[in-house]
């Protein structure tokens, strides 16, 4: 009775983060911020989520977060989010948001005896430079950069890392999701 309990928490609090990833997703300035290449804040409940929930519930918000992002592609059709019409695109790197993190922060827990939310803030780093380069490299291998090199890329995803919207980005999230994690992981952490 007490695992039923537990899986069905887990589904409720796995709903409440797709609900702020599709709320983020349409309401203006909340996930998308546009400042040339859009600054995302989507990876934010990502990340959370995998830390706080696993792998596989950061798989699943990540999952809707590229969902979320292939029908914002299809709805909006403006240049900028033509490429995100691919779900290889759009979709794939954004699962793996979810896994990296949570995999990442597992690691940290059972491995070091680095604290909670300094494991949480290194996962938020690794969510976060997850999406950029596999959204990246997606693009240059999709044509959606025009005609790239290798070398091309990783230049791409160093300028683009260094450049303004990246800084923002991985700021965001290593100071947010600690602060979100150690505000409400008592209430988020499974009971034993």
């Amino acid at each position: 009775m007490k695992r039923k309990s537990e899986e069905l928490r887990s589904m409720v609090l796995c709903a409440m983060f797709a609900a702020i990833v599709i709320v983020m997703t349409v309401v203006p300035y909340t996930g998308y911020i546009p400042a040339g290449i859009s600054i995302t804040t989507l990876h934010i409940p990502v990340i959370l989520c995998a830390i706080v929930l696993g792998w596989k519930y950061g798989a699943i918000i990540g999952g809707v977060w590229g969902i979320a992002c292939l029908v914002k592609a299809f709805v909006e059709p403006i240049p900028g989010n033509i490429p995100f019409q691919n779900p290889v695109i759009s979709v794939i790197p954004r699962i793996i948001v979810g896994l990296a993190a949570a995999a990442v922060f597992a690691l940290l827990i059972k491995k070091t005896n680095i604290e909670k939310h300094i494991s949480a803030g290194i996962a938020a780093a690794a969510g976060t430079l997850t999406n950029t380069v596999l959204v990246l490299s997606a693009l240059a291998a999709f044509g959606a950069l025009g005609e790239t090199t290798v070398a091309d890329t990783v230049k791409l995803i160093i300028e683009t890392l260094v450049a303004v919207n990246g800084i923002i980005e991985l700021a965001a999230a290593i100071i947010i999701v600690p602060l979100l994690y150690s505000a409400v992981s008592h209430f988020f952490t499974k009971k034993n």
